[in-house]
């Protein structure tokens, strides 16, 4: 017998193996034990990531997996999958503001608010590129502000930039599918016609003339350097419909936030 055969046999592996049998007498055979062991493995690995693949700075968060569908009602929050993600809480750009710019005494709260807003937008962006999303609840805890300051935030930072974070609530809320609105811009800036813009999306034609109408004003005012609050007053649109045309300005004619990019 090789001695050193025992030592490989003494890991987390084989004593939750052991567990499983002997404890919990999970009946299945070994293999279907092992399988299970496998899956346990995988959620260790996903939820307690090694210290060496995390920079200084980051913050590991598990939050619900965008999956590109909508809420289910009734759904509980566990049943949704979920995914471990790193989050840029500080980096090099915070670090240099603190160390080579100097506050004024007047305007230090505003500068803590605009550094929050900053993190809070990059977190979510983060977030959404490796496939999570967060709440307004988790970042909240995160940021160490009470929920309606930190919605605050979120609301702010869209006005400023018309840019439509992708926190959970909006991407569950709308899913992976398209809007009508999305569809007929997509549309129309492949140069379709209205009428058949009309006839692929099953809409009406004053409904699809009304949308693109919105949107070219939109364009027109943004082209014009206003911001998405004053969109928002000009054509008495509502605040989410304003930064969904916004969006897709963006999409579109990213020239347009060249500068503020």
């Amino acid at each position: 017998m090789n001695p050193y055969a025992s030592i490989e046999k003494r890991t987390f592996e084989s004593a939750l193996m052991h567990l499983l049998e002997t404890e919990y007498g999970l009946l299945g055979g070994r293999r279907i034990l092992q399988l299970m062991v496998e899956d346990v493995m995988g959620l260790v690995e996903e939820f307690y990531p090694a210290s060496e693949r995390v920079s200084s700075g980051t913050l590991v968060w598990s939050c619900t997996a965008d999956e590109g569908k909508k809420a289910e009602p009734g759904k509980r929050t566990e049943e949704y999958k979920t995914v471990t993600v790193q989050l840029p809480f500080v980096n090099k750009a915070d670090l240099r503001a603190r160390t080579e710019k100097k506050t004024p005494r007047g305007k230090r709260r505003e500068v803590a608010e605009e550094r929050d807003r900053q993190r809070l937008a990059r977190m979510v962006k983060a977030a959404a590129e490796q496939g999570g999303l967060l709440t307004i609840a988790e970042l909240s805890v995160i940021l160490n502000k009470s929920y309606e300051v930190t919605r605050q935030y979120v609301r702010e930072w869209e006005e400023e930039t018309g840019e439509l974070l992708p926190l959970k609530g909006y991407r569950m809320d709308q899913g992976s599918r398209p809007t009508h609105k999305r569809e007929m811009v997509r549309l129309w800036e492949q140069g379709i016609e209205p009428p058949d813009i009309a006839r692929e999306t099953g809409r009406s034609l004053k409904a699809v003339e009304r949308y693109l109408q919105d949107y070219q004003r939109v364009l027109m005012l943004l082209k014009q350097g206003l911001s998405a609050e004053e969109i928002r007053v000009l054509t008495g649109r509502g605040r989410q419909v304003v930064l969904e045309y916004i969006q897709l300005a963006r999409q579109y004619h990213p020239e347009l936030f060249a500068e503020a990019d």
